[in-house]
């Protein structure tokens, strides 16, 4: 995802992967209130840690994944 996302800005990717985040996270099992941090961290991470879109999404999966566990 990365490569077809490289010619957008920083802005554009951290939209990109909140959007990704927040579709998926209800096949994730996540409740609302959650998707909706779990898209905020997507987006702080393409933002402000510079990761790429992927990566974000990526690191919001593994996120809610332990946070079920934790349930």
């Amino acid at each position: 995802m990365s490569a077809a996302l490289a010619h957008y800005s920083n802005a554009q990717r951290a939209a990109a992967a909140a959007g990704i985040v927040a579709r998926a996270g209800r096949r994730w099992g996540l409740l609302p209130n959650q998707v909706i941090a779990a898209a905020s961290f997507a987006a702080n991470a393409v933002l402000r840690q510079g990761k790429s879109a992927a990566g974000a999404v990526s690191a919001a999966r593994r996120a809610a994944r332990a946070q079920a566990g934790a349930a």
